[in-house]
């Protein structure tokens, strides 16, 4: 097996390349210092808000559960 060093040129593409390996089952390692998912979502406001009305949703209980075998269909 290969490891393979990627250098994404911006948040955007990272975050293309983690859902693509996750797409894929694939594991991976980022390094310490490396934005997470909610951080990078938190950059923006309207991705900020939309996060906030998501979680206020689910604490309400106005959540949809959805399987994942059912989100690829």
């Amino acid at each position: 097996m290969s490891t393979l060093t990627i250098h994404p040129a911006d948040l955007n593409q990272e975050t293309a390349v983690r859902m693509f390996l996750d797409a894929l089952h694939i594991d991976y390692k980022t390094s310490e210092n490396a934005m997470d998912d909610t951080e990078y979502f938190n950059m923006s406001p309207e991705m900020k808000e939309r996060l906030k009305k998501a979680k206020s949703q689910e604490e309400n209980g106005e959540g949809i559960a959805v399987s994942l075998d059912d989100i690829w269909k």
